[in-house]
């Protein structure tokens, strides 16, 4: 989506860019300040997302993020490289007396649900949780092949859902949009994963692809990249035919009791890098935000009331 008019105010972040949630790490280098904020409205979901809705009468609990002046414009790149047209625009609105940028809902009462939480946590999301123990359960039930396939068609199910694991993390932590390959090697770039698969793998092995059999992807400890592809390819094999044959079972058990634990590890390792960069951010100084002869800068100095900030804005 387009940029803000104004790239050098604040940021109200109340979702995946909020410090502690999936996608915080995208902007954790370009920020001055942090620090808890509310704005008058309310949250809705849409296709899991939160938007603000300001025709709601209610407070949204977030974050407001002074970003450093030379990285503003780069974190606000970030930013609208992330968030897609149909679901946000961009306002600028005051938060508790200061002018920032505000990702808005675009038409937020359509298609859209009440966020019953009141306040959005994208690491609680029913993918990351409840999902991945219905894997785990149809991993153990169906451990052993039989005839009728029904073990098969429960793995392929499970395998499929855990794939929806995956790809909504993937997609929250790195892009809305529908860029999925380009996604999903981008969790082969996460440490959690390169540990997950030395520890998990120990054995290379290749597949066909199902609408191009002369072409093979590799399952290799030492590759990330091709390894995640391998798996990925498994789902592509499931959705584009259905084969019945005892090695497809084979492959499916192994592919799973190998990807559900290394995806449990990413998730688990990036809440934590998550939650501690928050913890680093609370212990910043707060700051007031005053007009320089350049524009709007951060001037940090201890406050004796926290949470407090003083903008003297003249706009």
């Amino acid at each position: 989506m387009k940029l803000p008019s104004d790239t050098t105010l604040p940021f109200f972040a109340y979702g995946i860019f909020r410090p502690g949630q999936l996608a915080y790490f995208q902007l954790s280098k370009f920020v001055d300040l942090s620090r808890s904020a509310t704005i008058k409205g309310g949250l809705r979901l849409r296709d899991g997302l939160p938007i603000l809705d300001r025709t709601i009468r209610g407070e949204v609990d977030g974050s407001l993020l002074a970003f450093r002046p030379q990285d503003s414009g780069n974190a606000y790149d970030r930013i609208s490289a992330m968030e897609p047209e149909k679901h946000y625009c961009w306002q600028k609105t005051r938060v508790e007396g200061v002018f920032a940028n505000v990702l808005f809902g675009e038409s937020p009462q359509k298609g859209s649900v009440d966020c019953e939480e009141g306040e959005w946590n994208g690491w609680n999301d029913p993918l990351f949780t409840a999902a991945l123990e219905v894997v785990e359960e149809e991993l153990n039930w169906h451990q052993g092949f039989e005839w009728d396939l029904k073990p098969l068609f429960r793995l392929q199910m499970a395998y499929l859902l855990l794939w929806s694991s995956i790809e909504r993390y993937v997609s929250l932590r790195y892009h809305l949009g529908d860029k999925a390959t380009q996604k999903v090697k981008q969790l082969a770039e996460e440490q959690a994963f390169v540990d997950g698969l030395r520890q998990h793998v120990h054995t290379r092995h290749t597949l066909g692809r199902a609408n191009q059999p002369t072409k093979k992807v590799t399952l290799d400890p030492d590759s990330p990249v091709k390894s995640v592809m391998f798996y990925y390819q498994i789902r592509s094999n499931i959705v584009h035919r259905g084969k019945g044959v005892v090695r497809d079972h084979r492959v499916l058990k192994d592919a799973l009791t190998q990807l559900l634990p290394i995806f449990r590890a990413v998730l688990k390792a990036a809440e934590e890098d998550a939650r501690s960069t928050d913890r680093e951010m609370e212990s910043t100084p707060t700051a007031t935000l005053e007009r320089s002869s350049n524009g709007v800068l951060p001037i940090f100095q201890f406050l004796p009331v926290p949470n407090a900030v003083d903008v003297l804005f003249d706009l």
